[in-house]
């Protein structure tokens, strides 16, 4: 890392004034390439650091780390676009229906993308690969691949910051199926900047554009990634994808959408908890109940989106309810696979029982929040998703045993 030793991120220069700076240090870093490809990146970029300027609230560590964060991103930036000029037939590659996990967080999506991730029979984005943008190679190489190694000692360090209390909220793992955002991160529009920091000049930002550049930059990743296996069908799983409903049907017309549900008075508790874990470690003392307003709008928004788009595309959709995958996951599995035409080997099948049988919920601690943190009432959340509750009653059906 010596291309960061002559570097301060703790400059007390504005954080718009530093725009050049973070890019010099980024091509830096990947030996003077400095190629950043299309430049729609920028206009989040400049909003985000506007909103650093004027409305963060970082303490000395949240500076530090979102300074190398930015130069991170654009440091990932350049070498994804090195590997698109090394491997440019891959752009002709096609993504033909792939099964895309998303719907509000919290609504047991992470068990069912590592659940559907288990499958040999389709590709997904591995955590590593979302840091490290690369042709995916053979399984039994990632052990000795610096990139992988590297991602390991991240999430180690990213669990020790948290004290744990991370890992019992979103597990993640190296060579594990990762969430899209890392990948929409490179083009500086991803809700991550809005969980982790005070920023509503981006927010209003990002929650308002259609944001196709992001998404075609997400294709030409996956593009990449897949190169090995371009006749193998992919599973995409990020619950933003909801509120970027519009970008992503654009750019994958034919896609297969799996909706996950559960009660938003369920769901927005824990995520403001969540939302507030990551927060601290940018901020000082996390405003609770501006993050559970905020992000009560912003999931309104987002299921109000998905229903209006979804009008159009019922045959594209498939719905899967929290109490009915935790009742059974795998048989939900196999009715979205029926859905969507998808295989269901009995390979596949002994790999998903062999998951499900040596992942249990709460193996890595459990997410402990007080529901009086969030402010707000049932009755008050119910209220603003009264089209949502409508459209899927089954959300408000009374849990049944977990299998």
């Amino acid at each position: 890392m010596s291309f960061l030793a002559q570097w301060n991120p703790f400059s007390r220069a504005s954080w718009m004034s530093r725009e050049q700076e973070f890019h010099e240090v980024a091509i830096r870093a990947v030996n003077g390439y400095d190629n950043f490809g299309d430049p729609s990146y920028l206009e989040g970029l400049r909003r985000l650091l506007y909103s650093y300027d004027h409305e963060a609230r970082f303490h000395r560590t949240g500076k530090m780390v979102a300074a190398y964060q930015t130069v991170g991103l654009l440091a990932s930036r350049l070498r994804t676009q090195q590997w698109f000029e090394m491997r440019p037939n891959s752009a002709n590659i096609e993504i033909r229906q792939p099964i895309i996990i998303t719907g509000m967080v919290r609504t047991g999506s992470t068990a069912l993308h590592y659940l559907m991730g288990a499958n040999p029979d389709m590709q997904c984005l591995q955590y590593w690969l979302g840091l490290h943008p690369q042709p995916r190679p053979p399984r039994a190489y990632w052990d000795a691949v610096t990139d992988f190694q590297h991602a390991r000692i991240e999430l180690d360090m990213m669990y020790r910051a948290g004290k744990s209390m991370l890992e019992a909220i979103h597990y993640m793992k190296a060579e594990g199926p990762d969430e899209s955002g890392r990948i929409l991160g490179l083009g500086f529009s991803d809700d991550r900047f809005e969980v982790v920091s005070t920023v509503p000049t981006y927010s209003e930002w990002y929650a308002n554009t259609v944001h196709r550049e992001t998404y075609a930059l997400h294709k030409r990743t996956m593009q990449l990634i897949g190169s090995y296996e371009p006749d193998t069908r992919w599973l995409f799983k990020y619950p933003v994808h909801l509120r970027n409903l519009d970008a992503l049907l654009e750019t994958y017309p034919d896609a297969c959408i799996i909706w996950t549900h559960r009660d938003p008075t369920d769901v927005l508790p824990s995520y403001v908890s969540l939302c507030a874990h990551f927060r601290s470690l940018f901020e000082k003392t996390p405003d609770r109940p501006r993050i559970a307003l905020e992000q009560e709008e912003a999931w309104a928004r987002a299921v109000d989106l998905g229903i209006e788009l979804r009008k159009r595309r019922e045959h594209q959709f498939h719905d899967i309810y929290f109490n009915d995958f935790m009742t059974d996951p795998i048989g939900e599995v196999a009715k979205a696979y029926e859905r969507f035409e998808q295989p269901f080997s009995e390979r596949a099948k002994t790999a998903l029982a062999a998951w499900r049988d040596t992942h249990k919920p709460g193996q890595f601690g459990t997410h402990n929040y007080e529901r009086d943190d969030f402010g707000r009432s049932p009755t008050q959340v119910h209220e603003r998703y009264s089209g949502y509750l409508e459209r899927f009653p089954r959300v408000l059906e009374k849990k049944r045993r977990a299998a």
